[in-house]
């Protein structure tokens, strides 16, 4: 989607003023307009909005190397926080 961020003033939806406009129109042709304090804000936006088509299906990982690493972490952890409480109740 193409994405225009002008500087502009504005008002949001809380009433606090803005100085940037981020318009767009999304995938089924409907017109946006969206009010921001900062360049940065609309930047972030857009982000979100590409991001949310994401799931987890896109994202690809070694799940069972990924589980048994961290199997080994927590098990790790566990028989340290054992090993503490056996030397104090010494």
């Amino acid at each position: 989607m193409p994405y225009k961020i002008r500087k502009r003033k504005c008002k949001q939806s809380t009433g606090k003023s803005g100085s940037y406009v981020l318009s767009y129109v999304d995938k089924k042709g409907k017109k946006h307009s969206n009010c921001h304090t900062s360049r940065k804000k609309a930047h972030g936006q857009i982000a979100a909005i590409e991001a949310e088509g994401t799931t987890f299906d896109d994202i690809k990982l070694n799940e069972s190397n990924d589980l048994s690493k961290l199997r080994e972490i927590i098990r790790e952890f566990i028989l340290e926080k054992i090993a503490a409480l056996n030397i104090n109740n010494m």
